[in-house]
C-alpha cells in the first residue's frame, strides 16, 4: 500500500534504533542501557547516528544520494534507484519516494525488499504515467531518497533541520531524536508508452544448493519476470563456461515468451557426481537491448552419504494466516517441524519459497537436522512484508527417501 510521507512517519516498520537524549556520549553504557533490549547485547556503532548519510566520523558532509539507472524511461517501467552513503554497516533503513512524497519502497535490512547490511542498497519504482498535457510536474521527475537515522549530531554536524530535507520522527516517542534525511535523485523524463520494450528480472539472482548427497539432486528455482511493456522472448538459457556440468536447467525448447507483467520459472537441478564444491552460473539471453545477457550464480557442495536412509519428513509448517502492514512491529517467522523416520543422523537442506501477486518475494534455503527417530523445530530468516496480497508458501526437503517431503501455507498480507 502506497502512503505518503507523514503517514510513514508512524509506520510501526521502522523498529527502533536509539532513545539517547541529545548530546549523550557515545559509548558501550548506552548501548546497554538504550539499545540491547531490541538490538541484542553485542555492542555495535551500526546505524547510529548520522552514519548513514555523513562519509566518516568527521559528519561534516552529507553524501547520501540517490542515482536512477538510466535518465529516461517509458511510462510503467521499472525505475532502478542506488541509493550510496554512509560509513557503517548494518541496521540500514533506506526509503524511496515519488515527487508527491508517497512511499515506492523501502530497505529494512538482508531480509527487506532492496535490503543489505549496508549502503548502498537499490530500490525499484514504476516510472509515472506520461503527462499529456504537462500538469503540474510534467514529465521531468525528481525523486527523493531518505536515510532512517539518529540526530545527535544535528547542531554540529551536516545535518539540516530544513524540513524540505530532515524529518523528525516526532510521532514515535521511542525514537526521540531519530528522523528521516532525504534528498533529491537525479532527474529523468518520462516517455509515453507507445515506445514498447521488454525488461527481464530475475529473483533470485543466486542459487545456493548447501549440501547435496553424491548421486542425489537437489533443485532450485527462480522467477523470470518481464517489467517491461513488450514481449520479453527467452531465445537461450545455457551454463556459463567453466560451470560444470552436475548442473541441470529448465526449460530447454526456445523461444519462450513472456508477456508484460508475466513471469516463468528456471528451474535449476543440482546433482554432484563427488565431494567437491561446484560453483558457476547460468546465461539467460533475451530480447532485452538493455540487458540481453543476465546471469544466475549456481554453488553446492556434494557429500558422500552415509549407510542407511536418510529420511526427514515435514510434521509441520507454520506461517501466520493473516497480517495487517499498518500493525506488523516484527518480521514473519516461518518455522516447521520435523522428523527424522531414516537412520542417518545427517542435516539435509530445507528450502522456503513465497510468491505473493505472481512473484517470489522470498526464498531461503537452511541445513535442518533431527536425530534419528526425532522430532525437531526450526525457524528460517525473517521476512518484512511491503505490500498487500496473499503469500503462498511452499516447503522442500531434499534427502534420500523417495516420499514427497513437502508442505504449503498461506499467509494473507493485508
Amino acid at each position: 500500500m502506497k502512503r505518503a510521507i507523514p503517514a510513514l512517519i508512524t509506520s510501526a516498520l521502522f523498529v527502533a534504533l536509539l532513545s539517547w537524549a541529545p548530546r549523550a556520549a557515545a559509548h558501550p553504557a548506552y548501548y546497554d542501557s538504550n539499545c540491547s533490549s531490541c538490538h541484542g547485547t553485542t555492542q555495535t556503532c551500526a546505524g547510529c547516528h548520522a552514519h548513514g548519510t555523513h562519509a566518516d566520523s568527521s559528519k561534516s558532509t552529507i553524501n547520501l544520494t540517490g542515482t536512477t539507472d538510466n535518465v529516461s524511461y517509458v511510462e510503467g517501467t521499472s525505475v532502478s534507484v542506488t541509493i550510496a552513503g554512509g560509513y557503517r554497516s548494518g541496521w540500514v533503513r533506506a526509503i524511496l519516494y515519488d515527487d508527491k512524497g508517497v512511499e515506492l519502497a523501502r530497505s529494512t535490512g538482508p531480509s527487506g525488499t532492496g535490503g543489505g547490511a549496508s549502503l548502498p542498497v537499490t530500490l525499484i519504482g514504476q516510472a509515472p504515467p506520461y503527462d499529456a498535457a504537462g500538469g503540474t510536474i510534467g514529465n521531468s521527475h525528481r525523486w527523493k531518497v531518505a536515510w532512517y537515522g539518529n540526530a545527535y549530531d544535528i547542531s554540529g554536524a551536516a545535518f539540516t533541520t530544513s524540513t524540505s530535507t530532515w524529518t523528525a520522527d516526532t510521532a514515535n516517542t521511542r525514537n526521540t531524536n531519530h528522523g528521516w534525511q532525504s534528498v533529491s535523485t537525479n532527474a529523468f523524463s518520462v516517455a509515453p508508452g507507445t515506445v514498447s520494450a521488454p525488461k527481464i528480472v530475475l529473483n533470485p539472482t543466486a542459487l545456493s544448493f548447501g549440501t547435496v548427497n553424491v548421486g542425489a539432486t537437489g533443485t532450485q528455482s527462480s522467477t523470470i519476470s518481464n517489467s517491461g511493456n513488450a514481449n520479453l522472448s527467452i531465445t537461450s538459457i545455457a551454463l556459463c563456461a567453466g560451470t560444470s556440468a552436475e548442473y541441470a536447467f529448465s526449460p530447454t525448447v526456445f523461444p519462450v515468451t513472456v508477456a508484460p507483467g508475466g513471469t516463468t520459472t528456471l528451474t535449476v537441478n543440482y546433482t554432484p557426481v563427488d565431494a567437491t564444491t561446484d560453483s558457476g552460473c547460468v546465461a539467460v539471453t533475451s530480447n532485452d537491448a538493455t540487458s540481453p545477457t543476465v546471469n544466475v550464480s549456481v554453488t553446492g557442495t556434494g557429500v558422500q552419504p552415509s549407510s542407511g536412509v536418510l529420511d526427514i519428513d515435514i510434521v509441520k509448517l507454520t506461517v501466520p494466516r493473516k497480517v495487517t502492514l499498518s500493525r506488523l512491529k516484527a518480521p514473519i517467522a516461518p518455522s516447521a517441524t520435523i522428523v527424522n523416520a531414516g537412520t542417518i543422523d545427517q542435516a539435509a537442506p530445507a528450502t522456503l519459497v513465497g510468491v505473493q501477486n505472481g512473484v517470489t518475494v522470498y526464498s531461503q534455503t537452511v541445513n535442518v537436522y533431527a536425530a534419528p527417530g526425532t522430532q525437531a523445530t526450526f525457524s528460517f530468516p525473517g521476512f518484512m512484508p511491503t505490500v498487500t496480497g496473499t503469500i503462498s508458501w511452499t516447503l522442500d526437503i531434499a534427502d534420500q527417501d523417495p516420499d514427497v517431503d513437502h508442505a504449503t501455507g498461506t499467509t494473507t498480507v493485508q
